[in-house]
């Protein structure tokens, strides 16, 4: 996903909303939480220089993102549930087609979904020009149409 994380949270936000009674709380947490993981972009291009895959670092572990949910709920603390949930819908969109353990240990699947060839110069333009990133253009046009519609709302 290049995209898609930030348009598929306010979805999911949306559709807690009905649930949780628009705990904005809750709703800008979950919001956060679908971009905080690739925040280990920063210390990739800067530090890392593109060495070690971003997918490796712990921003990109999904027993971060549970741990934190879980702790969210049990604690009956929104935000952290908000940031959990938003970083697992991240990591379960990453794996489409990227990379991300699931799992502990030797038991861990490590997708991705659907393989993309470096058939562009630039590994961007490989994603850019894979039927996939189409999904994530689908999931930006929903989401477009769901806030033009709920601004249009009375």
């Amino acid at each position: 996903m290049i995209v898609g994380h930030l348009p598929a949270g306010y979805l999911a936000a949306c559709t807690l909303e009905r649930s949780w009674a628009r705990d904005t709380v809750i709703w800008w947490a979950l919001l956060a939480g679908t971009v905080l993981p690739d925040l280990d972009m920063v210390w990739f291009v800067f530090v890392d220089h593109g060495a070690v895959h971003h997918h490796t670092y712990i921003t990109h572990a999904p027993a971060l993102w549970a741990a934190i949910l879980l702790i969210g709920l049990t604690l009956s603390i929104r935000v952290l549930f908000g940031l959990g949930l938003g970083g697992l819908i991240h990591l379960a969109l990453g794996s489409i087609a990227g990379a991300v353990r699931w799992g502990f240990g030797d038991v861990s699947w490590q997708g991705p979904l659907v393989e993309v060839p470096a058939s562009q110069s630039h590994w961007v333009l490989s994603f850019l020009l894979l039927w996939t990133f189409g999904f994530e253009v689908l999931i930006c046009c929903v989401a477009a149409v769901v806030f033009w519609r709920r601004r249009s709302r009375p």
